[in-house]
């Protein structure tokens, strides 16, 4: 496990700095915080060693079928009466042997060992989602961790259904940009160079844009090794600048500031900001615990340390609309929504009708520009290809008229 360097405030005003073994980051804040330190940083130790074990580790994944399938028998077990250490011992039972087998044989033995069920899965690190944690230890305190499992399973395949869409709405215009680009390359690669021989022997006056193609054609047959070390250095590049928090941060702005897809990313960011919020709301976590729950799920670095703030006006007395609409991470309607929950004490239905409303506008947005992008393709490559074979074609005619005048 990762070394962290911590700064800490004690009860009686003392800050001192500690070198503490934790899972995750957000594993450790929590243990610190429960022990009644106050955490000012916490940051690798060996910053370089975690570094390439960011870069080269591969977390292995729980699969979110049986994620899913887990927490449906699991739910119907405690719907029938089980104590959770029964019901997880008759689930390990019948589980086929496998990564999430020991991971919850892990769970088991902590909840044995005395843990609550919320804090044997926070423990697994970053594994399993902090929301999930989060929503049974709201259940755990209510008394009624069923309902807050199905809550947690109905958030878990609104999220996937509109990943879903998203996805399976981009797959066309993936494919047609990679064979159209596949295609431009070996045009560029093996046809040009062909008939370049031809034109460069024979003397004869080139026209401009066969030229260009020439020029292009050997840029691509000498140059491909440069270009796929291009394409294997940009993600790798992008990859140790998001290892830091900091990298992370101006990673995220950047993508913010892009031209159209920015405004998708903030009508996604926003949806999961305000769909996280209101399953924790309305399974009973107070507002500044699911904060901290929140930012830590956010995907997006910029929401994490904006969300982060608004905890801390919060704990100092603002509202949580104010505090939002100071941090700039949610839209003027979700502000207002949310401003009207506070006043009604209707929160969680007004955050969800929220990201109800942004997963619908992503939707939208997401379709129209599939429908721009799919002719846009097809014409702009059309056009590439269509020069191209001009760029071959018009030197053979000039070479034509030549020999037969």
């Amino acid at each position: 496990m990762p070394r962290f360097r911590c700064r800490l405030g004690t009860a009686s005003g003392e800050v001192t700095v500690q070198e503490i073994v934790a899972p995750a980051p957000q594993v450790l804040r929590s243990q610190l915080e429960d022990k009644g330190y106050f955490v000012f940083s916490i940051q690798p130790a060996r910053p370089w060693e975690n570094l390439l074990g960011s870069l080269f580790r591969r977390e292995k994944r729980v699969s979110l079928k049986d994620f899913i399938l887990f927490n449906q028998e699991f739910t119907a077990l405690l719907k029938a009466g089980l104590p959770v250490l029964t019901a997880l011992d008759l689930l390990l039972s019948h589980q086929r042997q496998g990564h999430f087998n020991r991971l919850l044989e892990q769970v088991r033995d902590d909840v044995r060992g005395g843990a609550s069920l919320s804090e044997a899965f926070a423990n697994r690190g970053n594994t399993f989602p902090p929301i999930y944690s989060a929503t049974l230890a709201a259940g755990e305190r209510s008394g009624e961790l069923v309902a807050v499992i199905q809550r947690y399973l109905f958030y878990l395949r609104t999220v996937q259904a509109i990943r879903k869409k998203v996805l399976s709405a981009l797959i066309y215009p993936v494919i047609l940009l990679t064979l159209s680009v596949a295609l431009v390359f070996l045009l560029l690669t093996f046809i040009v160079p062909k008939f370049s021989e031809l034109f460069l022997g024979s003397g004869a006056q080139l026209p401009a844009i066969t030229r260009i193609v020439l020029a292009a054609s050997r840029v691509t047959e000498y140059g491909w090794p440069f270009l796929l070390a291009a394409l294997v250095a940009a993600p790798l590049a992008v990859k140790v600048v998001g290892a830091r928090p900091e990298g992370r941060l101006f990673l995220a702005r950047l993508r913010m500031r892009i031209p159209l897809l920015g405004e998708n990313i903030r009508r996604y960011n926003v949806s999961q900001m305000c769909r996280t919020l209101g399953t924790l709301v309305a399974g009973g976590i107070p507002i500044v615990s699911a904060l901290d729950v929140v930012a830590e799920a956010m995907g997006n670095e910029w929401y994490k340390v904006e969300l982060r703030n608004v905890k801390r006006q919060v704990l100092e007395g603002q509202s949580l609309w104010s505090s939002l609409e100071r941090a700039g991470i949610a839209t003027p309607m979700a502000v207002e929504m949310v401003e009207v929950g506070e006043s009604t004490g209707s929160l969680a239905e007004m955050l969800d009708q929220v990201s109800q409303f942004y997963d619908e506008e992503l939707a939208t947005a997401v379709e129209r520009f599939v429908a721009l992008l799919e002719p846009a393709l097809l014409l702009f490559m059309a056009v590439l290809i269509s020069l191209v074979v001009l760029s071959v074609y018009m030197p053979l005619f000039s070479m034509y008229n030549l020999v037969s005048g």
